[in-house]
């Protein structure tokens, strides 16, 4: 089976996860490779206080797990209190066998000496594991190594590539920041492809546009007055979905008066088309056919729309027919360049 993409980031000191979240879905994704362990459950909250993971082992025995990105002198404090949590409130009982030991795993990359002098006059038994990432030619590949133990570490490889756009033609499109080299890692080449060439026709389009970091987002914009930005577009990049997704400053349509909104448009088929775009705060408006050629809607609220489903390279809503049985309705999308150029349109009255 084929693993999901894992977003990482570059710093000084090598590779990392781009945040927790990550490493916890890398580690719940390999839990059986790395442990032997099946899993149970992730972001258990027992009594005020959220448990990593949870999983199982032979006869049932629970594991819990406490993981962090980066170091922390209080990770055998908080699976102390996880461990007593979950033996007085007993959850889960039916997947758990609470009359086994229970394991308690910490997966840091260092270890705070605090952390091994609590570990050492506790009563209770943890495991810890301290873990790094390699880049090693082309692959990257996740370490783990149990500090108390001469155990070879387990090695698994990570799915993230190394996006380079050195020596590469670019027309005096500048090289990608950091920032968005990261996010590309995590998408597949043709993603990276049309997304890249969706920041080429951006940037291309007039010199006044330039490409910086606010805050977590990727912004395409021209400055004027004292920190005053006129934005065109803005990438974005979503860590559930590790997808980046891409904003335009375009018109509302149906409105008197011509607005400006930031607007995110819904790609299909690896940036290459688009079906519909709406305000980042959706409502409950149903807007009909925009420059006469597309059909969108801001939320969908028939009680039989399902989702969206995407089979060879198309997009289908699932709707429940009249007859009760589930049917596709194919989505038409457009040429992702002929949205964009809206919003370079938009861009440019703004500021002639």
């Amino acid at each position: 089976m084929m693993k999901d993409n894992v977003a990482l980031r570059k710093t000084d000191q090598g590779w990392k996860f781009i945040d927790e979240s990550e490493l916890e879905n890398f580690v719940w994704d390999n839990l059986e490779e790395l442990f032997g362990l099946k899993p149970l459950a992730r972001q258990l909250s027992i009594k005020g206080e959220i448990c990593d993971i949870l999983a199982i082992g032979d006869n049932h025995q629970l594991t819990i797990i406490e993981l962090k990105n980066t170091e922390d002198r209080y990770v055998i404090n908080q699976l102390t209190r996880y461990y007593e949590n979950l033996l007085e409130e007993k959850p889960l009982n039916t997947h758990i066998n609470y009359d086994e030991p229970i394991c308690l795993f910490a997966i840091c990359p260092s270890f705070h000496r605090h952390n091994l002098i609590d570990e050492k006059y506790s009563k209770l038994d943890f495991d810890l594991f301290t873990f790094f990432i390699k880049h090693e030619n082309s692959d990257f590949n996740f370490y783990l190594t149990h500090i108390f133990t001469q155990i070879e570490p387990k090695v698994i490889k990570i799915n993230y590539q190394e996006v380079n756009f050195q020596n590469q033609p670019q027309d005096n499109i500048p090289e990608p920041p950091r920032l968005l080299l990261d996010w590309l890692g995590a998408l597949t080449q043709t993603e990276i492809e049309n997304l890249t060439k969706i920041r080429n026709q951006i940037l291309s389009f007039d010199y006044r546009i330039e490409e910086m970091i606010v805050n977590k987002s990727i912004i395409y914009a021209s400055k004027y007055g004292r920190n005053k930005l006129r934005q065109c577009a803005e990438l974005f990049f979503d860590r559930k979905s590790k997808k980046i997704i891409l904003f335009l400053w375009l018109i509302i349509p149906n409105r008197q008066n011509q607005t400006i909104a930031r607007m995110q448009i819904n790609t299909t088929q690896e940036y290459l088309m688009y079906w519909r775009y709406a305000p980042i705060k959706e409502g409950i408006i149903v807007w009909e056919k925009f420059f006469n050629r597309i059909f969108y809607n801001v939320t969908r609220s028939n009680q039989n729309y399902h989702g969206i489903v995407t089979e060879n390279n198309r997009s289908f809503y699932c709707v429940r027919g009249d007859n009760g049985t589930w049917v596709k309705e194919e989505i038409f999308g457009e040429n992702i360049k002929d949205i964009v150029n809206e919003a370079l349109k938009v861009w440019l009255e703004k500021v002639s």
